[in-house]
């Protein structure tokens, strides 16, 4: 029995339920690098290959359109706690977030750049966040950052083989992606202690499709996907329509509604562990869909990334107070 005044423990069933739905949002965000390469694909044969930012801004935008409006039907909380506090700081995550997403699509739009690389070049953030915040608190990073570091830069170079010409552009902004998301990571921590969460999330969305919809306008080729005819040709296409589907509603809404229930079930380390899976199940689902094949260097480039993700995680850390 807990003495008066304190918080019971999780329970070991609790915790293995949430444990189970973590994984089970590691999937629904795996899946997204196969969706988004499959459903920019689609696009790519409707607007051609020579648009690769457009094509990018184009599958984001109606993406974060569609997850803007499930939210307050699925999370009605996300609009009831709304208050200048969120949307000042939505706006602040936006930044990061959207930059964050275009890089990584930018990536996927490229030929040679497949979901499994992508996935485990993203993972990188958790490398970028600590190493960020000791940058920007002018403190030296933990041991198991500065192993992660060395680690990951060994497994981002061979992920896809001896890097005999370096690394592509795709792969640089996947990298640049995971750079971004350790400040998007940063800031939320920071929004996230003085508004609601999901309101937060909320409105992030809506500046998302600001900043999108200004980067289609303005990028090359973005504006001639928004005349009707080609329109029209890119929302009849079935694999364009359901991957954008899957995006917002498993990996985005759905994702988001399970993370907020059951993360707080787990330490935050234990959350971090559960979410290297992440690119694990990112490789699964491509190699099934016929999008990626399996190599030896890239278990042994993966190998070595989640090492470097493990070891910013667990080594040299100072225990966290209870």
């Amino acid at each position: 029995m807990s003495a008066p005044g304190t918080i019971s423990a999780p329970s070991p069933a609790v915790r293995r339920k949430a444990t189970l739905a973590l994984l089970s949002v590691c999937i629904f965000w795996g899946a997204t690098f196969t969706w988004m390469k499959q459903g920019t694909g689609a696009l790519q044969e409707v607007f051609g290959h020579d648009t690769p930012v457009a094509v990018g801004s184009f599958f984001l935008l109606v993406r974060f359109v569609l997850a803007a409006l499930l939210m307050p039907i699925v999370l009605p909380r996300s609009v009831r706690k709304l208050d200048t506090a969120a949307w000042r700081w939505g706006f602040w995550v936006s930044l990061p977030f959207a930059a964050g997403f275009m890089l990584q699509i930018f990536g996927l739009t490229q030929p040679d750049v497949p979901p499994s690389q992508s996935a485990f070049l993203t993972s990188l953030y958790v490398v970028a966040t600590p190493l960020l915040s000791a940058l920007l608190l002018r403190r030296v990073p933990s041991r198991g950052v500065l192993l992660g570091v060395l680690l990951a830069a060994v497994g981002a170079a061979f992920i896809k083989g001896p890097p005999e010409g370096g690394l592509s552009i795709g792969a640089w902004a996947t990298i640049a992606c995971a750079l971004v998301f350790g400040g998007h990571i940063l800031i939320t921590d920071t929004a996230t202690r003085r508004a609601d969460p999901l309101a937060i999330t909320f409105t992030m969305f809506v500046f998302s499709t600001l900043w999108l919809g200004a980067t289609l306008a303005l990028a090359p080729g973005g504006p001639a996907m928004l005349q009707p005819a080609p329109l029209a040709e890119a929302f009849s296409s079935t694999w364009f329509l359901v991957s954008e589907a899957l995006c917002a509603v498993l990996a985005s809404v759905i994702a988001l509604s399970v993370l907020n229930r059951w993360q707080k079930e787990l330490s935050p380390t234990r959350a971090a562990i559960v979410y290297t899976a992440e690119p694990v199940f990112a490789a699964i689902i491509s190699v099934a869909s016929g999008e990626d094949a399996v190599t030896g260097w890239l278990m042994f480039g993966a190998g070595m990334i989640l090492l470097a993700n493990l070891a910013a995680e667990l080594v040299g850390r100072r225990p966290q107070p209870s």
